[in-house]
Order: C-alpha cells, then sequence, then structure tokens
C-alpha cells in the first residue's frame, strides 16, 4: 500500500468467476480492504454466502473485508422486518470470515438511531467494523449527523461531500468533504467515494493527508470485462494533476 494512504475497493460479487481473482489483484495493487456487494445496478445489496466465504478465504491479514448490509433496495428506510433481516445478515457475515460491514438506515431525512444502534451493537458484539454507507448523503444535515454516528461508535462513514442524488463530479463536494473530515476530528474515519477516480484522486488524497480518512473506488479500477485492473489501483494510489487515460 502506498506509504500513509487507505484505499477501500467495491467489488461485485455478481460475477463469481472473476472475484476471488479481483479480490487478490485489488490487494497485490494495494488496496487496504475491499467491499464486496451484490446489484451494483441497484446500488449494492447483500452478497450471497458463498461469496463472502470464498473471499473470507483470501484475504491477506493486513487487509479487510467488509460486507454490504442491504436486503433490498429502498430509499435506506429500515422497518422491523428489514431491521431483522439486516441483523441476521450481519451475524452471518462474521460466521463466515468477514471483518466489518456496511449499512445505513436514515428516516426522515435523518440517521435513524434507534436502528442504527440496533445494527451497530450487533456487529460489535461481532467484532466486526462498521461503516455507515451513503444514506449519509441523503441526510439534510450531514456535518450535525457526523457526532450522532460518533456517540454510536460507527467506525467509518462513506460520503461523497455532495447530496446522494447529485451527479455531478466529485470535486464539487471537495469543501464540504473538508468541513466533514473536520468535523469527524479523527473520531470517526472518513471514507470518500461516489466517483473517486485517479483524475480526482490527486485532489482528494491532500484533504486525507493525516486525517482519518480514505478513499473509496468501483468503476474506476474495472477494465471493461469487470476485472481489477492492478495498473489502475496503481494510478489512484500514486496520480498526478495530469490528466491520465485508460488503456
Amino acid at each position: 500500500m502506498a506509504m500513509g494512504k487507505k484505499l477501500e475497493i467495491c467489488l461485485n460479487s455478481d460475477n463469481e468467476t472473476h472475484l476471488t481473482d479481483n479480490v487478490k489483484n485489488a490487494f497485490i495493487a494495494g488496496a487496504s480492504r475491499i467491499e464486496l456487494c451484490s446489484s451494483m445496478h441497484q446500488d449494492g445489496l447483500t452478497p450471497s454466502d458463498s461469496a463472502i466465504s470464498n473471499c473470507a478465504k483470501i484475504i491477506p491479514n493486513n487487509g479487510e473485508l467488509l460486507i454490504m448490509i442491504r436486503p433490498i433496495a429502498n430509499d435506506f428506510s429500515v422497518d422491523a422486518p428489514l431491521l431483522k433481516k439486516m441483523l441476521n445478515q450481519i451475524e452471518k457475515a462474521a460466521e463466515l470470515g468477514a471483518n466489518g460491514v456496511v449499512f445505513g438506515a436514515i428516516k426522515e431525512a435523518e440517521i435513524d438511531v434507534a436502528a442504527t444502534r440496533i445494527l451497530a451493537s450487533t456487529a460489535q458484539k461481532n467484532n466486526l467494523k462498521t461503516t455507515f454507507h451513503r444514506a449519509f448523503d441523503c441526510i439534510a444535515e450531514p456535518l450535525n449527523a457526523i457526532p450522532t454516528l460518533i456517540d454510536l461508535g460507527i467506525d467509518r462513514v462513506l460520503t461523497n461531500g455532495a447530496h446522494y442524488n447529485d451527479e455531478q463530479n466529485i470535486l464539487h463536494g471537495i469543501e464540504s468533504l473538508r468541513r466533514i473530515i473536520k468535523r469527524a476530528n479523527n473520531q470517526i474515519e472518513v471514507v470518500i467515494g461516489g466517483g473517486v477516480n485517479p483524475q480526482n484522486a490527486a485532489e482528494l488524497w491532500p484533504i486525507c493527508e493525516g486525517k482519518l480518512s480514505s478513499l473509496h473506488a468501483y468503476s474506476a479500477v474495472l477494465n471493461d470485462q469487470g476485472r481489477v485492473m492492478p495498473q489502475y489501483i496503481s494510478q489512484l494510489l500514486n496520480p498526478s494533476f495530469e490528466q491520465l487515460t485508460y488503456d
């Protein structure tokens, strides 16, 4: 891994043919963590037990396997039946060898504190790290939500500094990201994701420097066949301000 830089790679578990090679190549190239999801066309759902198990077997000692806990594609609201299903999936992820889980619960554009507390507690009892996913970017006042996540014991929060449905380049939210990182005050890791690529990574890494912060990438590390390309990860970890092009 590049000195002082933490890079999280999101992988789609739907194509299990490429999956183990993708995991291996991601870590060989310098990734710190894998976030495993299925159904990326629905912004990521819980992967299958077999995908989790197969990946867990090949995670290096210094790497982490994070599992998306999202049984259905919805607006991140969590009712009692869905909460029960998520709790079961958290326990299953731990049983299958995961290191952490990724989830989110919101209610009326605020963190659903009751649901998040139960989810976090269950993860912690199973020795799993916790990430509050980009449901955070649906919150009306994200800066005010940071202390709440800290109080709930959440380890990380994934954000691109803009509203969830904002399709502008992630650099449009860079000042918001600076404010979020400052508010986090190294008490919760800020994972910057949602459109990260070598072109903007050159400007994003500096705001992570000396902070509890990291970058998260998905499509920027894949070729057209959905395979992880180590050179793309190297470009993310060691970008220049010059415009980079892929082969």
